[in-house]
């Protein structure tokens, strides 16, 4: 059974374990109430080890945990929806007896768009409303006098809110007031969706993990040498730096000829332990003076997880492609894995016009959707040839032929032209067309 642990007011916490009152979704709750959503972070750090993941009653904690959240936590909220505008409105309708026209309101910053859209649906024009929109440093007192301000002055009847706090400053102040809370559904559903990450996360990080290092041209160092035993020397060496990476995955180590070696292990714990592996791999580079290569493959069974270590090692050797590449179950490749130029992509498509077009050209599906992808991360759609043979560790010479190809074939285009010096030819900016 997964433990979830749920933050947030305590009364929007008791509104929250009764929309799960009698769903059994397979999980154990944790109440985690707080006065103040500044009190998030500290929560997270006291108890993050004693739950599989988190429920956020609100925007407001949900933000104000991002800072503390690591990328493996799994988090969720019931964002406001237009379904939690409605039932507001339908609240102030009958608690009013009268319909409501002219309301405050208050959103946040990354939800306004949302809730706005709702209002425009109900005819509201912008006389009829205020709004008034915050972020996680929002100051409660404020609030309140802004929905008081405007009913005071006769300009609204009425306040929607969406932070317990204020709903209850503005009930002490005589202002009719209503809250946006998610509907019950809403709130199991959400709750269903963190539980079914964290059973696929946890199916995920038992899957079997095979890790292949190669020592390039070990054997042909060995056969030059003059020392007898030198190459046994420096495969023991090898396997004493290998055993150490070895036991902190709490793997199991096999020599797959001179100088290549397999481990086995779960991926849960090779993904955890990348900084190792890359020290690793430097180290080996120190001791024999040779480069070395890293290929990881992730599979259900040992068989598919050594087949994708023995691919991913092959593009490790690729000189384009970095030293250590992970083959993922699905065919995607990991470029530079655990570095910060980290690049993924897919290795296949299933556009059959797209893959003819590229046979044409000469040009792989792999290369295509590597530049695909480095130009995502770049961020912007235009690019030259010495900014993609920078970025991937190509030649210029070696790019400009692939974008002429697929500027030939309309797979892209010359965008414009960009002068670098004084002196020399202008460089094409290109733009891929698919």
């Amino acid at each position: 059974m997964y433990r979830i642990g749920i933050v947030g007011p305590k009364p929007s916490i008791e509104r929250t374990m009764r929309a799960l009152q009698g769903h059994n979704l397979g999980a154990s709750y944790e109440l985690y109430a707080y006065e103040h959503a500044r009190e998030t972070g500290a929560i997270i750090r006291r108890n993050r080890e004693n739950v599989h993941g988190w429920v956020f009653t609100g925007p407001i904690p949900y933000l104000s945990a991002q800072a503390e959240l690591s990328e493996k936590e799994h988090a969720i909220y019931c964002p406001p929806t237009g379904a939690s505008l409605y039932k507001a409105m339908l609240q102030a309708i009958y608690t009013l007896d009268s319909p409501v026209k002219d309301i405050s309101i208050d959103m946040t910053d990354n939800e306004s768009w949302g809730l706005m859209d709702s209002l425009e649906e109900l005819n509201f024009s912008q006389e009829q409303l205020r709004k008034y929109v915050f972020s996680i440093d929002y100051d409660v007192e404020e609030m309140i006098g802004f929905h008081v301000q405007h009913w005071q002055e006769g300009i609204t009847k009425a306040a929607i809110t969406c932070l317990y706090a204020v709903y209850q400053g503005l009930l002490e102040r005589g202002v009719p007031v209503f809250k946006i809370d998610s509907t019950k559904q809403e709130t199991v559903q959400a709750v269903r969706m963190l539980i079914e990450q964290i059973r696929s996360s946890a199916f995920k990080d038992s899957q079997i993990g095979v890790l292949m290092i190669e020592i390039d041209r070990l054997h042909e160092a060995g056969e030059l040498s003059t020392e007898r035993y030198q190459l046994q020397y420096m495969e023991l060496k090898i396997k004493g730096v290998l055993l150490r990476h070895c036991e902190l995955i709490d793997g199991s180590l096999h020599q797959d000829g001179t100088g290549r070696y397999l481990m086995y292990g779960s991926r849960g714990v090779m993904a955890r332990n990348m900084d190792s592996l890359h020290s690793t791999m430097h180290q080996l580079e120190l001791d024999t003076d040779l480069p070395s290569f890293a290929g990881i493959g992730f599979g259900e069974t040992a068989f598919d997880a050594e087949r994708h270590a023995r691919k991913a090692i092959q593009y490790a050797k690729d000189d384009e492609a970095g030293r250590i590449i992970i083959y993922e179950t699905d065919g995607t490749i990991v470029e530079a894995a655990g570095e910060d130029h980290e690049l993924s992509y897919e290795t296949y498509s299933s556009d059959i016009e797209l893959l003819e077009q590229l046979n044409k050209a000469g040009v792989s599906i792999r290369t295509f959707q590597k530049i695909k992808a480095y130009i995502r991360r770049m961020g912007k759609e235009e690019f030259t040839a010495g900014e993609l043979a920078s970025g991937l560790s190509m030649t210029i010479r070696h790019v400009q032929r692939i974008m002429g190809s697929l500027t030939a074939f309309a797979l892209a285009e010359v965008a414009g032209n960009e002068l670098n010096t004084r002196r020399g030819r202008p460089s094409n900016r290109y733009r891929l067309l698919r």
